[in-house]
């Protein structure tokens, strides 16, 4: 439930643009401004209903002073004729539903009302009052005694119809004037908030492009000087990072020219290292094929035997470096699993015969690989062992196929890899043995790495070396002759 709430509460946020500043700032303003001017709407309605309720009240009591003056006669005469004309004129007004006229004793004298009656109705009560000149003032001996003379009672009955129009009136002009005084600060929050909220974004677009590599697009700011000044710098750090930029491309292009000085360098001592040995034992046993003297027996064979073999090695050297100097990338295709492995196996013999081999059963599986430079990695991992192994008895090949992989583990019983060079051992160019070129290894990793397969070292517990190649399978049977 909580989870469910807050996708809620981020979408509503999202949708209502709350994350921004523009938006915070115009719900912030909303919110304080249409507060604010309910609060004083509501406040000021109240008073001036209040307001107008009471004058609304007075005005119905001055119209009953004005009937109670005017009835003095007809109640002290108690005499409903005359007084049923002021009765009518009364309901004659606007609200005025019933009078109601009694005499000192509280008796009623006339009572009028419009259809419906009194009932419910607001009213208005006041006293009839004796005229001073009708109880004896004299000019001669001075005014009587101040005392009021109640005569009877007047009440008028009146309906709200006309107040409650004007509270309804009242109440939507301080809605239209609310919402007005609301709109008006508002609209201008906005226009402030977007105001800000255009240049950062501006400034977050250049972020973009410069994230991308575009280093020569630049932020305006706009109008703000806040956001100019914000701009501004943003600017002179793009140029600042322009400028390392090229000391660092710089750099790196002077690092890699010394790389590749450094390389060559080492390529150029391996080779002249690796080619002049054989050079001169050729060069030896061509001398010896040139003079005269006769030859031990079975001498010449020997002679031509070493030929054969420095100059296969000097052209095994040569396409070791040709294949590592300039990679054949993978020509992938589906190869069946079975096939594959049975002519690993039969160029494994030809390498050596007594190699222990083993496989799982991987009939009813594709490879989808490149078959030529995956036989020559696997082919360099067991020529390494067999240099390093006291036999070939000594090497075994095992082929494992498990779930979505398969694995080719070499095996070795030689003297192992020194831990200090477990890191470095498919390094090009790196070798423990003096006529080794360091190039077997490395080929055979880039070859693999090409395959999206990858390839470890580690000592056996038994002494010697294994390595493990872990290829990528995919899981697809082969149609057999009887499908």
């Amino acid at each position: 439930m909580a989870a469910g709430a807050d996708r809620l509460q981020n979408g509503l946020t999202r949708r209502l643009g709350l994350h921004s500043i523009q938006g915070r700032l115009t719900a912030i303003a909303f919110c304080f401004i249409v507060g604010t001017s309910a609060a004083v709407g509501v406040a000021g309605y109240r008073l001036t209903v209040n307001f107008e309720s009471a004058r609304f009240r007075e005005h119905f009591t001055l119209l009953a002073s004005y009937l109670a003056k005017n009835a003095e006669l007809g109640v002290l005469l108690a005499n409903p004729r005359i007084l049923e004309g002021l009765a009518e004129n009364m309901l004659a007004m606007s609200d005025v539903r019933a009078v109601e006229i009694r005499d000192r004793r509280g008796e009623k004298i006339i009572s009028k009302a419009h259809p419906g009656g009194a009932e419910g109705l607001e009213s208005v009560s006041v006293p009839v009052v004796a005229d001073p000149m009708a109880r004896g003032d004299s000019p001669f001996f001075g005014p009587a005694e101040e005392v009021e003379e109640v005569l009877g009672q007047v009440r008028l009955y009146y309906a709200d119809t006309g107040l409650n129009e004007l509270r309804k009136l009242l109440a939507a002009r301080f809605l239209l004037i609310s919402l007005l005084l609301g709109s008006v600060p508002v609209v201008m929050y906005w226009l402030l908030a977007r105001a800000i909220n255009a240049p950062l974004r501006e400034l977050l677009a250049v972020a973009v492009q410069v994230s991308r590599g575009r280093m020569e697009v630049r932020a305006s700011g706009g109008a703000l000087r806040e956001t100019a000044t914000l701009a501004h710098a943003f600017n002179e750090m793009l140029d600042a990072l322009a400028r390392e930029r090229r000391k660092l491309d710089e750099a790196h292009a002077a690092m890699a020219r010394q790389q590749v000085l450094a390389e060559v360098g080492k390529f150029s001592m391996i080779v002249a290292h690796e080619i002049k040995n054989p050079l001169a034992i050729i060069k030896g046993s061509l001398d010896v094929l040139r003079k005269d003297a006769p030859l031990a027996p079975g001498m010449k064979e020997r002679l031509l035997g070493f030929l054969d073999e420095e100059i296969a090695r000097i052209n095994k050297l040569i396409e070791d470096f040709l294949v590592f100097a300039r990679p054949q990338p993978p020509a992938f295709r589906p190869v069946a699993l079975d096939g594959l492995v049975a002519g690993l196996y039969r160029r494994i013999r030809l390498l050596g015969p007594g190699i222990g081999i083993e496989s799982d059963d991987c009939a009813g599986a594709e490879l989808a690989c490149d078959p030529q430079l995956l036989e020559r990695a696997l082919l360099n991992i067991v020529r390494n062992a067999l240099d390093l192994a006291a036999s070939e008895a000594g090497v075994r090949v095992r082929v494992e196929r498990r779930p979505g992989e398969l694995l080719f583990v070499v095996e070795d019983d030689g003297p192992g890899i020194a831990a200090e060079n477990l890191p470095r051992i498919f390094e090009p160019f790196f070798s423990t043995r003096a006529k080794g070129t360091g190039l077997g290894l490395a080929i055979a990793s880039e070859i693999i790495s090409g395959h999206g397969g990858g390839i470890a070292a580690e000592n056996r517990e038994k002494g010697g070396a294994r390595f493990t190649v872990r290829i990528p399978l995919e899981e697809k049977r082969v149609p057999s002759a009887e499908d």
